[in-house]
């Protein structure tokens, strides 16, 4: 199964913020590691608050890993196609 996978940067203020769209599997991943070996912590978000699964407003699932800093630093959606 294939995946669209964008990033979301949440920098300090709206100069440092980012989105990158069409990121690699092996990007994300390089880019999950890169952050876990600096400390960051990796959340896997694949369900809401009621237990149902994540999907696109399409119907498509959807995987979000949060990246914690002090707070939440950035955002990678998986959306499985």
């Amino acid at each position: 199964m294939d995946s669209l996978i964008n990033h979301q940067f949440f920098g300090p203020d709206r100069a440092t913020r980012y989105n990158v769209a069409g990121l690699t599997s092996e990007e994300a991943y390089r880019l999950i590691g890169a952050n876990t070996m600096a400390g960051v912590e990796p959340v896997v978000h694949p369900r809401t608050a009621k237990g149902d699964r994540l999907r696109t407003r399409d119907g498509n699932l959807l995987t979000v890993v949060a990246l914690h800093g002090t707070g939440v630093m950035s955002a990678i959606e998986f959306e499985q196609v």
